[in-house]
């Protein structure tokens, strides 16, 4: 007998530890390619290819200006063709190659050639290096939506891929930093080609490691967005504009200082090997700012946090341009400053990019995360490459010596200004544009909470000749043709008694809640088997996130996030729309409340009581002990107000939202049964008045 075919993995399946850690391995191999170009090519350009400092600066620059250019190109091309092993994955497998081609004729520049063909052969290779990168680097930035669409694995995964660059990037410090000491020593140039060529290899290995150990089991999109529809949303959203204009400035004096960082080492703090104990005091700055990140912005607001950090990235670059010339302890705790300014403004920046997504579908009706996500893409490449260019141009005014073994006090000037005042300024620009970003938080809440009512008429319809159908459209509303209600309860306040016997009266559908107190319950534990064992098919994982503490505000860390966040809200949308829009229903929480709060005829109902009554209560109803009574109230009406804030974007605890408060501390659950049938069977009086003959809509 032939075996049943494997059951097809589930997008929300939990991620198995190896794919997470298979998809870290392609960030490896990244950034050993990615962090060789930004970190060491103006370096080996002047100092053993023997670029004069300007020149250098200028292929920096025009070569990043390309990079932004075929990341576009990559964007609007990659994902097209599915194949077996998916729509994405095989980039890694097909371009990689050529990848570690370009990287290593490009730190492979001979020495018989002429200045002119030097100049030639590294811009050629340069451009050739970009081109691939952009190929393998765009669908692997892509393929973490393709793996899950879990928004806590989705943040295991970029988790795991930040951590796997700054190892990387301590890790190449460390080799390649110390070959910069005196590069003047015989058989410097062969000695960095086998060095590249090494570690060229190990990328291949760790690029064929990724592609065997991730999947993609998210469908593809059916719906295109192109790149003149992205262009004409981003014409009418200022705040990615805006947040694009910042972003290059800001990148562009990170970039400068990156590009001069090794001749600062040498040449400033007093060694080459230096250049390690510098960037890991900057890697830890950045790792610090971002486990707070979510904290800064739910105190501040992402505006707010955006311009104090960039503030506190100026304030590091101030001290590096200051530091004494030998002076280790002050540049490690300058780069430490620089590290947690720059590391908090890169974080924030992309959660406000998802929410400059939202802007731009409100306005133009365009969604197009992956397209403004390329858009900043482009910019912050074309800053980096402003940034390269600049710190080439300035070394050079104040007279660096290509390959010279020591600089002039005019040259060491130089490389400060280029390291340290300069990104200050270009900054501090970022700065002041981010002081008129107009998206605020209120502001995003509104539109979002807008979207959301216009994702909820979509969904129920505009068939006002249907008469199956439970509203009518009155011009920018819906009126119920038959009860609605919802109901939005404290934890024990007896809406699980009351809602379906409101439901039998009216003889409508009951609808009760999404996750129930065991799911909750479940998804607090910090046990990984407990969170693994979903036989719900509910995502416990995601609910996990909701029960940290400090965690009212979702900072979407990627646009793959935001997409996750989307694809939620529009789910539950369409699961209430569809509950009650045949023959109308009473719905228990679900946020029916928010996404049917446009639909006048509804009847919205809170269910309040004293604590002590609701645990009682509890207890009682549920068969449970008291204490586990007390447990889950607390735990209850902390998450589920939590879960409507991030996901729906509105305020359950806000009265003005309903139009009965029940407090069954007070009356009896019978008692408050009649009082919402009342309340329903009053609202519907007033609606009839509304509504034309049954015989008007045919």
């Amino acid at each position: 007998m032939a075996s049943a075919p494997a059951a097809a993995p589930s997008t929300t399946d939990i991620l198995p530890r190896r794919r997470v850690v298979g998809y870290a391995m392609g960030d490896v191999a990244n950034n050993v390619a990615f962090q060789m170009t930004s970190l060491f090519l103006m370096v080996y350009m002047t100092d053993i290819a023997g670029v004069s400092a300007g020149i250098a600066g200028a292929i920096y620059g025009v070569t990043k200006v390309w990079a932004g250019v075929t990341d576009l190109f990559a964007g609007n091309t990659v994902g097209r063709k599915q194949t077996k092993h998916g729509r994405l994955r095989p980039w890694l497998i097909w371009v990689s190659p050529f990848l570690a081609i370009s990287l290593v004729a490009l730190f492979s520049t001979p020495a018989s050639l002429g200045p002119m063909a030097t100049v030639a052969w590294i811009l050629l290779f340069d451009a050739a290096f970009q081109l691939c990168y952009s190929f393998v680097n765009i669908p692997y930035g892509s393929l973490s939506a393709a793996m899950t669409e879990n928004a806590t694995d989705r943040s295991r995964l970029a988790g795991a891929r930040s951590i796997g660059g700054a190892v990387t990037g301590v890790v190449l410090s460390l080799v390649l930093s110390p070959q910069f000491e005196d590069t003047t020593v015989d058989g410097i140039r062969m000695t960095f080609t086998l060095a590249t060529l090494a570690l060229a290899a190990l990328a291949l290995v760790f690029y064929w490691v990724c592609f065997k150990n991730t999947e993609e089991v998210v469908p593809a999109s059916t719906g295109t967005v192109t790149l003149r529809t992205t262009l004409a949303m981003v014409r009418q959203n200022k705040p990615l504009i805006i947040l694009c204009l910042g972003a290059m400035f800001l990148l562009a004096g990170s970039f400068t200082m990156n590009a001069v960082m090794m001749y600062y080492a040498r040449d400033v703090v007093g060694g080459a090997g230096y250049f390690t104990l510098l960037y890991v005091f900057q890697t830890v700055g950045t790792i610090a700012i971002a486990s707070v990140i979510p904290r800064v912005s739910e105190r501040f607001g992402k505006r707010t946090g955006y311009v104090g950090l960039a503030l506190f990235a100026v304030l590091g670059l101030v001290i590096i341009g200051l530091t004494p010339t030998g002076n280790l302890p002050i540049a490690m705790f300058a780069f430490l400053i620089y590290g947690i300014g720059f590391g908090g403004t890169n974080a924030l920046m992309f959660s406000m990019q998802a929410d400059t997504v939202d802007y731009g579908e409100w306005k133009t009706g365009t969604r197009a995360e992956a397209g403004s996500y390329s858009i900043l893409s482009f910019v912050r490449k074309t800053g980096q490459g402003i940034g390269g260019f600049l710190g080439g141009a300035i070394i050079a005014a104040f007279g660096y010596v290509s390959g010279a073994p020591d600089q002039t006090d005019q040259a060491v000037q130089g490389i400060k200004v280029a390291a340290g005042w300069a990104p200050a300024v270009l900054c501090l620009i970022a700065v002041l544009l981010m002081l008129v970003y107009p998206l605020t938080a209120k502001e995003h809440s509104g539109i979002v909470q807008d979207l959301h009512r216009r994702r909820a008429r979509s969904a129920l319809g505009e068939t006002a000749h249907d008469a199956a159908v439970v509203l009518t459209p009155r011009g920018d509303q819906l009126i119920a043709r038959r009860p609605v209600v919802t109901l939005n309860e404290m934890y024990g306040a007896g809406a699980a008694y009351v809602a379906p016997r409101v439901a039998e009266k009216l003889g409508v559908p009951y609808a009760g809640l999404a996750f129930s107190s065991e799911d909750l319950e479940r998804a607090s534990s910090s046990n990984a088997k407990v969170l693994a064992e979903d036989t719900t098919g509910k995502s416990l994982r995601w609910l996990h996130s909701f029960s940290w503490p400090g965690m009212d505000v979702n900072v979407a860390t990627e646009s793959g996030d935001a997409q996750a966040g989307t694809n939620m809200v529009s789910k539950n949308i369409d699961e209430v729309v569809g509950l009650v829009k045949g023959f109308g229903g009473v719905v228990l929480g679900r946020d029916a409340t928010a996404i049917l709060d446009n639909m006048r005829g509804a009847v919205h109902i809170r269910m309040i009581g004293e604590v002590e009554d609701r645990v009682e209560r509890a207890a009682t109803d549920y068969g449970i002990s008291r204490e586990l009574a007390e447990q889950r109230q607390v735990r209850e009406d902390r998450m589920r107000p939590r879960m409507s804030r991030r996901l729906m974007q509105w305020e359950p605890t806000d009265d003005g939202r309903y139009h009965l408060i029940i407090d069954t501390s007070q009356m009896s659950l019978d008692e408050a049964v009649e009082e919402i049938v009342a309340a329903v069977e009053a609202e519907r009086e007033m609606v009839d008045l509304d509504l034309p003959d049954e015989t008007e809509d045919d």
